[in-house]
C-alpha cells in the first residue's frame, strides 16, 4: 500500500489547502456552520463562505438552508465508492467471500464504514431460493445491521459519542435499536463476544451475524457478514456462521497485513 504523505508541499496554495481542510472537517464533524469554519481556519467569514460555496458548486458539500449548516455532498459518496471498488481489500476478499458462502450456503457480504452508515462493497448470494439478496453499492444505517454494529464496536467511547451526539436513532422496523444509550450497551457486549448480531432490525424477516476486519493498528476497516431469513437463523446455525466468519476474517487479515499479533479471535454467543 502507498504511504500517506504528511509533509507540507513546497509551494502550497492556500485556498486549495483551506478547501481540503474543510472537506476533512465535513467528514469528521458531519455538520458545519460558516462561523465555525472561519474560526478553525482563522479566516474571515466571507472567505469561509466563498470556500463553502465552491464546494457546494462542485457537489462536495450541500447546505441545509433551514439550519444554515453545511453537510457532505453527493460527490463525497461518488468518489468514495469509485475508490472502494478499486481497493485492495475487495480484491483480496472476493475468493474468501466465495469460500465462506460455499461453506454456509447463505449470503455473504463485505462492507466498509461510512460515518453513521456502512457501504456494502461486495456480496456473494446464497444458492437458496429464499435468501437475502445482494446489497452491493447500498448505504445502510450502521445501527440497524450486524456489520454496522460490528464496526461501531471498534470505536472508542469518544469516537462513538462524536458520531452519535443525539440520543434518538431512526427506526427502520419495530425491532430497530432507537437510542444511542441502548446501542452503546449492545456494542459493549459485541466487543466482549467478538461478533455482532442483528435480527429484523433493518429488514423484516432477515437476520445477520458479522465480524469486523481490524487492521494492524486496531482500526475497524471492514466487516464480513452472513445474512439469512430468520427462519434459518437458529442458535445452531449462528454458532457455525460465527466460527466460519471469524476464520474468514483471519484469512483476510493475513492476506492484507500478514499475521497480526495481539488480535484475539473471539468465539461466543451474544444475547441482545
Amino acid at each position: 500500500m502507498t504511504a500517506t504523505r504528511t509533509t507540507t508541499p513546497t509551494y502550497a496554495i492556500e485556498s486549495v489547502d483551506s478547501a481540503l481542510k474543510i472537506l476533512r472537517m465535513l467528514s469528521e464533524d458531519r455538520k458545519l456552520r460558516v462561523s465555525e469554519v472561519a474560526a478553525r481556519l482563522d479566516v474571515a467569514q466571507s472567505t469561509a463562505h466563498r470556500l463553502l460555496s465552491m464546494l457546494v458548486h462542485h457537489g462536495f458539500a450541500q447546505q441545509d438552508e433551514r439550519r444554515g449548516e453545511y453537510v457532505m455532498g453527493p460527490m463525497f459518496l461518488e468518489m468514495g465508492f469509485a475508490a472502494v471498488l478499486s481497493l485492495e481489500i475487495r480484491q483480496h476478499a472476493r475468493p474468501i467471500l466465495e469460500a465462506l458462502r460455499d461453506s454456509v450456503n447463505e449470503t455473504v457480504a463485505l462492507s466498509m464504514p461510512y460515518g453513521r452508515e456502512i457501504l456494502y462493497v461486495d456480496c456473494v448470494e446464497s444458492l437458496h431460493q429464499l435468501r437475502s439478496g445482494s446489497r452491493t453499492g447500498m448505504l445502510v444505517p450502521a445501527h440497524s445491521v450486524g456489520p454496522g454494529k460490528a464496526l461501531l464496536a471498534t470505536l472508542s467511547r469518544e469516537e462513538f459519542r462524536r458520531l452519535y451526539p443525539d440520543e434518538n436513532l431512526p427506526a427502520l422496523t419495530n425491532r430497530t435499536t432507537i437510542t444511542a444509550t441502548e446501542l452503546e450497551r449492545q456494542l459493549a457486549k459485541i466487543r466482549k463476544a467478538g461478533f455482532a448480531r442483528s435480527r429484523g432490525e433493518n429488514t423484516e424477516g432477515l437476520g445477520s451475524i458479522a465480524v469486523a476486519v481490524i487492521d494492524q493498528h486496531g482500526v475497524g476497516r471492514a466487516a464480513i457478514s452472513i445474512s439469512a431469513p430468520l427462519t434459518r437463523t437458529t442458535p445452531e446455525a449462528e454458532a457455525q456462521w460465527v466460527a466460519a466468519a471469524q476464520d474468514a476474517v483471519a484469512k483476510l487479515r493475513e492476506r492484507l497485513w500478514g499475521k497480526l499479533e495481539g488480535l484475539e479471535k473471539f468465539v461466543g454467543k451474544l444475547d441482545l
